[in-house]
């Protein structure tokens, strides 16, 4: 494999690489820490650079299921931050040997912080793969010895596609399991500037840190969720619930065809438990209070094209 060139820093710029930099959540972290004095911006890719690029992200081939490649991509590395996930695009193995790979890789580099995107209350759902290989990964980066910060994250409340904004302009909020259980929510801008502030934190105050990212106000019922959006965009919404029953009697069949699609049935069954909230209390004191769900919900609607003009 060809390899792009690694430029040298000077050591008072600190090196941040992305992994999964090209993914949905992984350019809005490359584009939040591109606002940061001092960081010299490297990105990891399977393809290299995108066809548009800017000049502010030095760009460089590596695979996570290649060991070589990353000890290249690595090299003169002061920070790892890695979105990367497989599970939704090949293969859940993807996401343990992977990690593994990459935290054996960050630990020949000599890297100083390890900033992991990890999943709320993934250490309570061992049933849930794409959970437990996120508790897997955060067991390999303590055991090797390097300064880790996790970043636990609840629900997207924004994905892509966004079947949630597609379901709102037809009058309809596509519900999981019930109208009552709460579970917790993210807007993916709020979790990328938290990831970056985790790379670019200016002390070790932060080191070793686990930190849930959620709302200041708590977790939301789909039922609430759905009358926020109402309030912030005026649009009244019908509920369309798929009851939990479904999940339970499919999960096993989905199994035969699909491993994603067994996945999100668990994860789905996971969120009937009431675990699935985001303790916000260290995001508060280290990285500054979330918003409330108001506000991620107006500012999501806004970027949405939702809102009543």
């Amino acid at each position: 494999m060809t390899h792009t060139m690694i430029a040298s820093t000077p050591r008072d710029v600190r090196k941040v690489l992305v992994v999964g930099a090209t993914g949905f959540l992984g350019g809005k972290i490359l584009r939040q820490l591109e606002r940061y004095d001092g960081v010299a911006l490297r990105a990891m890719s399977r393809r290299g650079a995108p066809a548009r690029a800017g000049a502010t992200v030095e760009w460089v081939r590596g695979d996570m299921m290649d060991p070589a490649s990353l000890d290249a991509a690595l090299a003169g590395v002061d920070v790892v931050v890695s979105s990367a996930n497989g599970y939704m695009k090949e293969t859940i193995e993807a996401d343990f040997q992977g990690n593994k790979n990459l935290i054996e890789a960050a630990s020949r580099a000599g890297v100083k912080r390890f900033v992991f995107l990890s999943i709320v209350a993934c250490d309570a759902a061992p049933d849930v793969p794409h959970f437990h290989a996120k508790k897997v990964a955060e067991d390999l980066i303590k055991a090797s010895g390097l300064s880790y910060v996790f970043i636990r994250a609840p629900a997207f409340l924004d994905q892509s596609p966004d079947y949630i904004a597609d379901g709102v302009k037809a009058g309809r909020f596509y519900a999981v399991g019930d109208k009552a259980t709460k579970w917790s929510y993210v807007l993916t801008d709020d979790l990328a500037e938290c990831l970056a502030k985790a790379a670019t934190y200016p002390n070790e105050s932060i080191d070793n840190q686990t930190i849930d990212v959620g709302w200041s106000d708590g977790a939301r019922s789909q039922r609430e969720i759905a009358d926020l959006i109402t309030q912030a965009t005026g649009k009244p919404l019908t509920l369309w619930v798929v009851p939990w029953f479904v999940f339970r009697v499919i999960a096993r069949p989905v199994k035969l065809f699909s491993e994603l699609g067994y996945d999100l049935m668990r994860m789905f069954l996971f969120f009937r438990t009431g675990e699935f909230i985001a303790d916000a209390t260290k995001q508060e004191a280290l990285l500054g209070p979330g918003p409330t769900a108001l506000d991620a919900i107006t500012r999501w609607a806004n970027k949405s094209n939702l809102l009543n003009k």
